[in-house]
């Protein structure tokens, strides 16, 4: 990491990406080119989508890049959880896969990490916040019930359940059980619904039968999949729910959408410029795939934070794992993951590539005392910062893997806060749409559809639950 200049502070430095020269990719000439040339070609495919019509993208499974442009979906999300934060003290998000990564992931990244710990006060007067809805496992529902039941916190719940078909069947099994909880008689209106805005909806025709809360519905857009939705009311409506101290929900989605606005800003520069980084990354990856045969993908985010690093497993695999191609992806965080995985990355099978994640500023700091009188191995450190040792813990770790053959790249960001996470998303969500046109996802798809954006594999398990489940088990005959 190069110093800063005297009148250069973290908060001027941008999201930058780099590569360890070390361990740079070694392929020939010809191939280097023959990618190059193909980034140009889709660069001027995707340069023609800013010209294109809504429904066009709709089509196509990109509107998610307009997300942070719909106004109107933006000012009713921000209406909504303006309300909701006066009549409610607990929210839960019901969802499952793309319908509640993203809202794990502004939780785990930018909230207090002991949010429902702190007073209402300490929390600058947002809720409680907890998850359910992605399991059959009745454990952690069943507590969460009783535990709002004994703190007479039920009545003060909003559940926001979230489901483009309001057909996925966890989250609606869980939606099930919830509603037996409140009662039949007003439930719905502790229930808001994300859903898509069509018949086809489950959600969208109970809500027609009987409103859910609010009279009104956020939706799932046309074209948006569940795990290209962080920017659409999927996700904006927690984040805005969960602002804290010194902020309002409206505020919080505008320093959101701020990042998003930044990165997309940048996916339109030419795919050479240093600043478009989707079009880097993907080419990195795309190389130590195709080229270096690497199967892995090690998703290294350098701080004491997990869902986002399976937020991006889902994002990758899902879209990438297409015709028998596409690595796979293991998430890890530094510096945990050194004392579990680090020897099988150095000394196992040379199969793998990490990507770093790297944060310059990660919040309120602490310093080590001095003068502790502890073993004089111990000494040195004193005085340090915490975050001063973590940036060496990951400066030491990729210099290892590049003096052991391990190509590594680093996506450094200067700051952990929700303009930065956010840049960082739509960053690694545009990476993956030019990494399935290197792969050519777009391509001899007799549905039309991009093949990066579906995920026909599901069906199959979807098929066997059913069947399974509505077969007579042999404890019940």
């Amino acid at each position: 990491m190069e110093e800063l200049s005297a009148e250069e502070t973290l908060l001027d430095r941008k999201l930058y990406f780099s590569l360890d020269d070390r361990t740079a990719d070694s392929s020939s000439r010809t191939v280097r080119r023959k990618i190059d040339t193909d980034l140009q070609k889709i660069q001027v495919l995707f340069q023609e989508e800013a010209s294109a019509s809504l429904s066009a993208l709709e089509r196509e499974l990109r509107a998610w890049t307009r997300s942070h442009l719909q106004g109107e979906d933006i000012d009713q999300v921000a209406a909504l959880a303006t309300r909701a934060r006066e009549e409610f003290s607990v929210l839960v998000t019901i969802g499952v896969g793309g319908s509640d990564l993203s809202a794990r992931v502004f939780h785990d990244s930018v909230n207090h990490p002991y949010h429902n710990l702190l007073s209402p006060e300490e929390r600058g007067g947002a809720p409680e916040v907890y998850f359910t809805g992605d399991t059959f496992d009745p454990r952690k529902l069943m507590g969460l019930l009783e535990m709002l039941k004994a703190r007479n916190l039920l009545q003060k719940t909003l559940f926001n359940v979230i489901s483009k078909s309001g057909t996925t069947t966890e989250t609606m099994a869980t939606l099930m059980v919830i509603r037996d909880a409140l009662g039949d008689v007003h439930w719905q209106q502790q229930v808001l619904a994300t859903t898509g805005l069509t018949p086809d909806s489950v959600l969208f025709r109970m809500h027609e039968q009987s409103p859910f809360y609010g009279g009104t519905l956020l939706p799932v857009p046309d074209g948006v999949g569940g795990r290209f939705s962080a920017f659409s009311p999927v996700g904006l409506f927690f984040l805005a729910m969960a602002a804290g101290k010194g902020e309002t929900p409206d505020t919080r989605i505008r320093s959101a959408l701020k990042g998003v606005g930044q990165g997309h800003d940048d996916f339109e520069l030419p795919y050479e410029h240093k600043d478009n980084i989707a079009y880097q990354l993907a080419r990195w990856i795309h190389l130590a795939e195709e080229v270096d045969r690497k199967g892995t993908i090690i998703f290294y985010n350098y701080a004491d934070s997990s869902c986002l690093g399976e937020w991006f497993v889902q994002l990758y695999t899902e879209s990438i794992q297409e015709r028998d191609g596409g690595a796979n992806v293991i998430p890890a965080k530094g510096p945990t993951s050194n004392h579990s995985i680090l020897n099988g990355i150095i000394a196992g099978p040379k199969d793998k590539v990490v990507l770093f994640i790297h944060w310059e500023e990660l919040g309120p700091d602490l310093v080590l005392p001095r003068d502790t009188g502890v073993d004089s191995k111990l000494l040195e450190f004193e005085g340090m910062s915490m975050t001063h040792m973590q940036t060496a813990s990951y400066r030491g770790t990729a210099l290892d893997f590049s003096e052991n053959g391990v190509s590594n790249a680093t996506l450094t960001l200067p700051k952990r806060d929700i303009e930065s996470v956010c840049q960082l998303m739509r960053i690694l969500m545009d990476t993956i749409a030019v990494k399935g046109r290197l792969q050519g996802l777009h391509l001899d798809n007799d549905r039309g559809n991009e093949l990066t954006y579906l995920q026909d594999g599901v069906e199959g398990y979807k098929r066997n639950f059913r069947s399974f489940a509505l077969t007579p088990s042999a404890e019940s005959e």
